[in-house]
């Protein structure tokens, strides 16, 4: 009895082990491991080759959450000022209720000029304990978490009083250090 009470404590440390050693972290100051996309664009995207880009941002995308959907036309804008300042974007779409032609036809809709990755089964998004749509992501070029938040703080244009994301890009790319570097996102929940 006692040796399967510790075979089965064995097996449980063994597999906690391997669980935390599979999951990025999302904590500003930590560094993110590399991982590989093969994406539905016949292209394959790997983190670390943004290495040579001063910060990348990393978005948790949807082409259904109307909390994303009211982000379309200002997210380009935001995208294009920050490529001009060497910042790499990429949309991940973690949504298992969204096919591909769904997807493909969301970013052509919108003119989306960042690439959009689909992450079958959700696994980067399980790795980076990502939870919602919109939810984004900024890392500087060693792949350490600067920021981990919403975008802005409403989802109405007209409405917005701290814009999060920019606040933290432009303070990072000025030489100083993130403010405030996490805040709390609001959108719909990944499935």
């Amino acid at each position: 009895m006692k040796k399967n009470k510790i075979i089965q404590l064995a097996i449980l440390i063994i597999f906690s082990f391997l669980i935390i050693n599979n999951t990025y972290s999302t904590e500003p100051g930590d560094k993110v491991r590399d991982f590989k996309v093969k994406n539905f664009d016949g292209k394959t995207y790997q983190l670390s080759h943004l290495k040579i880009y001063s910060a990348i941002v990393i978005m948790f995308w949807s082409t259904d959450c109307p909390y994303v959907q009211a982000y379309n036309d200002r997210i380009n804008t935001i995208v294009s000022e920050y490529q001009a300042n060497n910042v790499a974007f990429w949309g991940i779409n973690s949504m298992n209720s969204e096919s591909i032609s769904r997807i493909k036809e969301h970013c052509d809709e919108n003119n989306y000029i960042f690439p959009m990755l689909k992450d079958r089964d959700n696994i980067i998004a399980n790795l980076f304990g990502a939870t919602k749509t919109p939810e984004v992501f900024i890392l500087d070029n060693n792949m350490v978490v600067l920021y981990h938040g919403r975008i802005d703080d409403n989802q109405a244009a007209g409405e917005v009083k701290s814009n999060d994301l920019r606040n933290a890009l432009d303070e990072y790319l000025a030489g100083s250090e993130v403010t405030n570097k996490i805040t709390k996102q609001f959108g719909c929940k990944i499935n």
